[in-house]
């Protein structure tokens, strides 16, 4: 994007010198933050830990001391998340003055009538107040977080959000489109009202060009430290896979016995097994990966920060129990308070320090900058999933590289699952770019071949199962 330099200066000058900004943004910032001032609708769909939310609070602050008629915001966030913001806004805009929606439902109406320039609100508290509890005109800007919570345009979350009175709309999302350019459609939607609710494929292609911004990782690399990925790859113990094979070898006839409706959810049941199998024996306690952790973790040296990552709790809870070092478990089922409150200790506390956090709860928003290395324990279905995960701590004002290393057991399902995702890790960069359908699903076909199945043997009484 193309921003005049004169402006932008001006821009730089004004937030720095009078509005408390501090001087560390990095030029790329800078025009995402000049984008979103001087856009009535737009979309940030910046790569994620590129600093969406600092260039978000940066614009509204701008916006704010401009006055010209823009003087209360609302910014929505999953509940998660709301924390966070309110933590960024005084750090990045301290000239705004910002407060959480809280309370019941009395409480919260009492809140949108307040005179506070900026409020922050959850989802689901906009979902239930969006139609009688927010007044008309309280708002001239809204912000959305994590835009692709809207995606289904016939949400009621969706909905809610459309009601909300506004004369500038902003959406954030480092993953604007999931599945399908309908997640794209119900966005822009929010953006401008005026689309209708079928828009073509050279409408939507139009709208993005005129209202997105995206940079990726690669474009501003030089103004960022690199990641550095290996895969480890290791046996599994004598233990492991005497249970693995036992339970291998006796695949097939463990799914017919489900019948041929069941056999879609009996394949991702299995699956689940054998890569739990991957991760620790229960009964004997052995696990070739944790032992391969115990190596890393003693090897990364004393200032280490080091952030593991599973899809299983029960992994995390396991390895929480036998992890000969300082460290603190992170899981979606938390309290949001209890989630900041590990974070704090993990990117504050004495190092060196581990924070274990199941994959999903750590992939959405979480800022987890002082982290110096990061473990994939094991491999989530969804490559931009675990590329989430690894970019809340790969942000950007991070001054020394990132290490990252995802452990790989040889010659199980893990090999052919990595297989598979290496072969989608390409779709999500060709879907945004050209608006086309995708899907991160996992076919029958594509689960038969990790399970090694003959299609054959297996009625096709199933389509594809999204995982």
């Amino acid at each position: 994007m193309a921003t005049n330099v004169e402006d932008l200066a001006q821009l730089r000058h004004l937030a720095e010198r009078q509005l408390g900004v501090p001087s560390t943004l990095h030029r790329y910032q800078w025009d995402g933050v000049a984008f979103l001032y001087r856009s009535r609708a737009a979309l940030l769909a910046d790569e994620m830990g590129l600093g969406k939310t600092v260039q978000t609070a940066v614009a509204l602050a701008l916006l704010l001391q401009a006055r010209n008629g823009i003087s209360r915001a609302l910014i929505v966030a999953p509940a998660s998340l709301t924390v966070n913001w309110m933590q960024e806004l005084a750090t990045w805009a301290p000239s705004i003055t910002a407060l959480r929606v809280l309370g019941d439902a009395r409480a919260r109406e009492a809140y949108y009538l307040l005179p506070i320039p900026v409020l922050v609100a959850s989802y689901e508290q906009i979902r239930f107040d969006a139609l009688d509890r927010i007044p008309a005109n309280a708002f001239d800007v809204v912000v959305l977080d994590e835009a692709q919570r809207i995606k289904n345009r016939q949400s009621a979350t969706a909905v809610a959000c459309r009601l909300l009175p506004r004369c500038r709309a902003w959406a954030l999302s480092a993953t604007p489109l999931e599945n399908a350019e309908t997640d794209v459609a119900s966005i822009l939607n929010f953006l401008d009202g005026s689309l209708g609710a079928r828009l073509s494929k050279r409408l939507m292609t139009d709208e993005l060009e005129s209202r997105m911004l995206r940079r990726r990782k690669s474009e501003v690399r030089a103004e960022l430290p690199p990641i550095i990925l290996q895969d480890l790859e290791l046996p599994l113990s004598d233990q492991q896979r005497d249970l693995y094979d036992e339970l291998w070898f006796d695949r097939t006839n463990a799914l017919r016995e489900g019948g041929a409706e069941d056999v879609g959810a009996a394949m991702l049941a299995l699956i689940t097994r054998l890569k739990i199998l991957c991760n620790f024996d229960k009964v004997s306690g052995a696990s070739s990966k944790l032992d391969a952790l115990r190596a890393f973790v003693e090897g990364a040296g004393n200032t280490a920060r080091i952030l593991v990552f599973s899809q299983f709790v029960e992994t995390l809870q396991w390895i929480s129990l036998r992890l000969q070092l300082a460290h603190d478990l992170l899981t979606g089922s938390m309290p949001i308070d209890a989630r900041y409150k590990a974070i704090t200790e993990f990117n504050e506390g004495p190092a060196p320090r581990a924070l274990l956090i199941s994959l999903r709860a750590g992939g959405l928003g979480l800022n987890l900058g002082d982290a110096t290395h990061v473990v994939l324990y094991d491999r989530w279905w969804n490559p931009a999933v675990e590329m989430q995960a690894i970019y809340r701590a790969h942000r950007f004002d991070r001054d020394a590289p990132l290490h990252v290393v995802r452990l790989l057991v040889e010659d199980t399902i893990e090999e052919r699952i990595a297989e598979i995702l290496g072969r989608k890790e390409r779709l999500f960069g060709e879907v945004v770019e050209s608006v086309e359908t995708g899907s991160y699903q996992f076919t029958r076909e594509e689960l038969m071949q990790i399970l090694e199945l003959i299609p054959e043997d297996f009625p096709r009484a199933s389509t594809q199962k999204e995982v």
